[in-house]
């Protein structure tokens, strides 16, 4: 009686507090999207796909969690939620008992309104257990779900790569002009029913690329899947394209891995096991089949793949793997699926009362053998044509306590262990410790964990992050990484060493308005010259940035302000420089009429590389922008979305950057473009049946 009354009072509260307009599923996404991606962005020079990541999390916005049922597994796909946020979930859970509505969440240790509100349009609360009905074969065709998405995209300016070749130049084989249009199309059709099978397809052509001709008679990319889920013991079972992820992907991950950002507890990858590949990345996934056999307390994965890969093949060798997929000059086109690798591989995990243990094996073999080119900071490079790989991994809970670690050792006897702690020494603060190590000789081609470099391997590092909510509404969040490099990297001709701290401070005083201040600081070194020819000097680079985000809704309308500014010094000797950037975003959803813009201005003035700033951008579903900005200029764009009924969507977008610095070019190489404007025009389709 008493739990009653208590929550009655809980209840009253909660609806005085969350009651109002809910963010949808769709803002929730972009704007973890931002917060994660933003900052990603600028450690890694290559483009990143979200593709697989959007399209989980909306399925999960289709098919609510229901949290009274709740596993650890299906609260690992919502990524804003820490280890430590999940635990106590099921914990409240098995302490209390099932929840009697939404709102008693606010009773979960570690969960603040602001992590409630991003739950919302992913969970539910279910009094009753839903009962498991006999499906049938015509179920699948009555009640299944179809998606159909066609895309077309389009610079307005022309690139120097459609453009005639000058006489004196069409003696240099790798300098001819694309071969195909300007223009971006891509088709995907996706079908499910319930999370019991997934079928798909998607075809894709980038800008550049020849199509329907004599040199390409289809699509560039062709890609397409069938899983099945829960048929007997089978856990899992993949025909065609997929990807494979175990531990903490010192072997093998192909997923997204979040990293650094200001989710600060959230550095240990998500989601486990094999899925289907729906994206268009057209290196990092598998093409065969696998399968995952649950056992009791015993899951067994294992798959094959055989697929072809682009390469720079000379005499039965290649010296590097082009993970572009770009196919629009002959040279890039001679690249193109030359060389053929098979995978096979397998993982066995067992779950004890408090501990989780898995091996994984993975072996690579290619057709022609790998010779990297002869350079000092790739001298531990992989080469030969077969490799070999196992790893260890652990995650083990005790109490407030989730200690979880992976080792892992290759057949050539290299090495990398990563290991660290979750723990909260009481319910307003929240501690993370990680350490990894991995050997300068460790290169594995399908290895993604936590790491300052993009690759795994020659670092050694020490990672603290931390969370404390001492005062309502209030968050503050920080971390500090040391690491070290013991050989030489890519411009930087030494040893080296760098640190990296973040502070944030979230303030959210009512449910229509938060912001957030974040302060970072880094200091790392790299050589004085970009000229890679010679041995340089390596000296110091120190960046730090600033950044405050007021986000507010009045009625239908949507803000967000940002401004950014950073300072960089690279040199003791040298000059700072300095970066600023400014936005304003505006969205709007009409009440009568089925329409949704957003609308950005910004602002930016980067007077040097180092100062470049990312902003990440609202676009068409499955499409991402996160550009990089440096120079004095603007950028504006309007997307917008209409429902001509419950079926048929379409989104158009329009962005444009114009440079006010006296530039008369953008771009280099073929991607030249005459003038000091760069116009993207995107349009996208969107079918349900």
């Amino acid at each position: 009686m008493k739990r009653f009354r208590f929550y009655m009072v809980i209840i009253l509260l909660a609806v005085m507090q969350i009651k109002g307009k809910a963010q949808d599923a769709l803002s929730t996404i972009e704007q973890t999207i931002a917060d994660i991606f933003e900052q990603y962005q600028q450690e890694v020079e290559e483009e990143l796909d979200f593709n697989n990541f959007l399209e989980d999390l909306l399925f999960v916005a289709e098919n609510p969690i229901d949290l009274n049922r709740a596993t650890r597994e299906e609260l690992e796909k919502l990524p804003f939620l820490s280890d430590i946020q999940i635990e106590n979930i099921l914990y409240y859970l098995y302490q209390f008992g099932p929840m009697q509505t939404i709102y008693e969440m606010q009773l979960i240790e570690g969960l603040d309104m602001t992590d409630i509100r991003r739950m919302l349009p992913f969970v539910v609360v279910h009094s009753r257990k839903k009962e498991n009905p006999k499906l049938y074969w015509h179920d699948f065709l009555n009640y299944g779900k179809n998606d159909l998405y066609i895309r077309l995209d389009r610079k307005l300016e022309t690139n120097r790569g459609y453009l005639s070749i000058s006489p004196e130049n069409t003696s240099d084989v790798s300098s001819k002009p694309y071969l195909g249009d300007p223009f971006y199309n891509s088709i995907k059709y996706r079908y499910h029913f319930q999370d019991k099978i997934y079928l798909g397809f998607t075809t894709e052509k980038d800008p550049g690329e020849p199509f329907l001709d004599k040199i390409q008679t289809n699509y560039d990319f062709l890609s397409a899947y069938l899983q099945l889920n829960n048929i007997g013991k089978f856990k899992t079972i993949i025909l065609g394209d997929f990807r494979a992820n175990f531990g903490q992907g010192l072997v093998l991950r192909q997923e997204f891995s979040m990293g650094k950002s200001s989710y600060v507890m959230n550095v240990i990858p998500r989601g486990s096991g094999l899925k289907k590949y729906s994206s268009t990345d057209e290196y990092n996934f598998f093409r065969g089949l696998g399968t995952t056999l649950q056992l009791g307390k015993t899951e067994i994965s294992a798959f094959y793949s055989n697929k072809q890969i682009d390469g720079d093949t000379v005499q039965g060798c290649f010296s590097s793997i082009y993970k572009t997929g770009y196919h629009r000059t002959s040279n890039e086109f001679n690249k193109k699926k030359t060389v053929n690798q098979q995978v096979v591989g397998g993982n066995l995990t067992y779950y004890f009362p408090h501990l989780q243990i898995g091996a994984t094996v993975v072996h690579t073999l290619f057709n022609h053998f790998l010779e990297p080119e002869e350079t000092t900071y790739n001298h531990f490079y992989f080469s030969g044509n077969q490799q070999t790989t196992g790893g260890i991994n652990y995650r083990f809970l005790w109490k407030k306590l989730n200690f979880f670690g992976e080792t892992a050792l290759s057949n050539h006897f290299s090495w990398a262990t990563l290991n660290g702690c979750f723990f909260s020494p009481f319910s307003l603060l929240d501690i993370v410790v990680l350490y990894r190590n991995y050997s300068p000789d460790y290169d594995m081609f399908y290895a993604n964990a936590f790491s300052e470099s993009t690759r795994i391997n020659n670092e050694k590092g020490m990672y603290l992050g931390a969370e404390l909510r001492p005062i309502k509404n209030w968050k503050f969040s920080a971390y500090a990484d040391s690491y070290r490099f013991s050989w030489v990297k890519y411009r930087v001709d030494a040893p080296s060493f760098g640190n990296d701290y973040l502070l944030q401070v979230d303030f959210n005083p009512s449910r229509m308005v938060n912001m957030f201040w974040r302060l970072r600081y880094e200091e790392k070194q790299e050589n004085l010259s970009q000229d890679t020819s010679i041995m340089s000097f390596v000296v110091p680079l120190k960046k730090a940035s600033l950044r405050y985000q007021l986000n507010y809704a009045v009625g239908n309308f949507s803000f967000r302000t940002v401004l950014e500014g950073n300072l960089a010094q690279k040199s003791e000797e040298a000059n700072w420089t300095y970066g600023l950037t400014a936005y304003q975003d505006l969205s709007y959803e009409f009440r009568s009429f089925p329409l949704r813009f957003d609308f950005r201005y910004q602002f930016f003035d980067a007077t040097s590389y180092e100062n470049r700033v990312y902003a990440y951008e609202k676009d068409v579903l499955y499409a991402f922008s996160i550009p990089m900005n440096y120079g004095l200029g603007s950028r504006y764009y309007l997307n917008l979305r209409y429902k001509f009924n419950h079926q048929l969507s379409c989104w158009l977008k329009f962005a444009q950057t114009v440079y006010a610095d006296g530039r008369t070019t953008i771009g280099s190489g073929y991607e030249l473009i005459q003038g000091n404007r760069k116009s993207d025009i995107r349009f996208l389709l969107h079918y349900k049946f």
